[in-house]
């Protein structure tokens, strides 16, 4: 399995910087006006210095690696088949209900049910917030 996760690791470091290497043909403008090559890089360079990093660092470590089974187990699959089930509602709602609603309501969903389910005061204070902010960057 180590081994796996050794190829896993290079072929990811092998990608990121093609992605940093083909984004350099493009323009990257500035930080403030970003050009078609900036995200690219962003991701090559986010591939690179996150996920790389993580799978080389789990994979040269003496720990004992989780079991894939514990990674996918049944409840696990139950919530995510609900997330996507709540995606495809939104997309019901965005006509009837507009977007910042139906955000409103998917937010307090995911925050509620979703993989990681918290208390209801957190679920719609998150999502009144997240829903604030996305009208205030509307506008801006």
């Amino acid at each position: 399995m180590k081994r796996y996760d050794q190829m896993s690791s290079l072929n990811l470091l092998i990608f990121a910087i093609s992605i940093c290497i083909e984004s350099g043909r493009l323009s990257f403008g500035s930080f403030h006006n970003p050009g078609p090559g900036f995200l690219p890089l962003l991701v090559g360079l986010l591939f690179r210095n996150i996920l790389h990093r993580r799978l080389s660092a789990a994979t040269l470590s003496d720990k004992p690696q989780e079991k894939f089974s514990t990674m996918v187990s049944s409840e696990r699959w139950k919530k995510l088949i609900w997330v996507l089930v709540a995606l495809f509602c939104l997309c019901d709602l965005f006509g009837t209900l507009g977007f910042l609603t139906s955000t409103f309501l998917l937010l307090v969903f995911l925050f509620r049910f979703g993989m990681e389910p918290k208390r209801w005061v957190v679920a719609i204070g998150g999502s009144a917030i997240a829903s604030f902010l996305l009208r205030f960057f509307e506008l801006c």
